[in-house]
């Protein structure tokens, strides 16, 4: 078997905040009420601690990794429903506590600007499977439930192995294209941008400045660079048929981030 690892010009997987607001507010509202998405293991926790640090974020949305319909529809009774629609009736702003948008904020029957980051589909599988190989696989929430304990990785509980192929043919056999599917709860035909995890600095200076919002991009870019290559690689070994039929698998996800098989490869 050959080894294959997903080089990334910056080790992303390891930028979580010392403090606990950036490790607790996964969906977020800009001041301006745009909405950043947090899908787990693309680079978010690195985006979140941006926004904090660059002074943009107006509040937390929801509960952790909240996908694009939890995020954006009220749910029912909960107070924090504060996953909104660009403008709220006046009433309901208040009982959530959001300030008055400004002026230049797009037409209120419009969505709010809404992005997230995606990764290599196999690369995500590498990266889950080292994060969780770290923390001894523990359970995240519950996959039947709508609100409070729903994870988008709940349906991963109890599927985790020492032996990373093992892992990987146990999500196949539960749910094959798992990540595909997964992503497409972030990334309806509403979502505005998607970014890359492999471009995350660059991708997330460009939504920044789409959305004309005043900050630092030298910040941005020290912030990166503060990271780089600061831990060692550490390589997978992929069993080639498990890896082709993972290939065929999420194929859509191939396709519809502009992925292809060479941005994958031994190194």
């Amino acid at each position: 078997m050959a080894k294959h690892s997903f080089s990334n010009q910056l080790n992303l997987d390891f930028l979580v905040s010392n403090s606990s607001k950036h490790r607790n507010y996964m969906a977020l509202l800009l001041k301006n009420g745009a909405i950043f998405l947090h899908i787990p293991k693309t680079g978010g926790s690195w985006v979140s601690r941006v926004l904090w640090e660059c002074d943009l974020v107006e509040k937390r949305l929801g509960y952790k990794h909240d996908d694009f319909r939890r995020a954006l529809y009220p749910q029912n009774y909960q107070a924090q429903a504060s996953r909104v629609i660009k403008r709220l009736p006046s009433k309901v702003a208040e009982k959530v506590g959001l300030k008055p948008l400004k002026q230049n904020s797009r037409k209120s029957e419009e969505f709010p600007y809404t992005f997230c980051f995606v990764r290599h589909p196999l690369s995500w599988y590498e990266s889950f499977f080292k994060f969780q190989q770290s923390l001894g696989w523990p359970y995240w929430g519950n996959e039947n439930d709508y609100t409070e304990t729903w994870h988008p990785n709940a349906m991963l509980n109890g599927l985790g192995d020492q032996d990373f192929n093992q892992f990987v043919c146990n999500v196949i056999d539960k749910r094959p294209g798992y990540v595909t599917e997964m992503y497409g709860w972030y990334t309806p035909p509403s979502i505005s941008f998607v970014g890359k995890q492999e471009n995350l600095v660059y991708d997330l200076i460009q939504i920044l400045s789409k959305l004309n919002v005043e900050f630092d991009k030298g910040k941005v870019l020290e912030m990166a660079r503060g990271h780089v290559n600061s831990s060692p690689k550490t390589l997978i070994n992929w069993d080639e048929y498990l890896k082709k039929k993972v290939e065929e698998l999420e194929h859509i996800s191939l396709l519809r981030y502009g992925y292809t098989n060479k941005q994958f490869s031994d190194t």
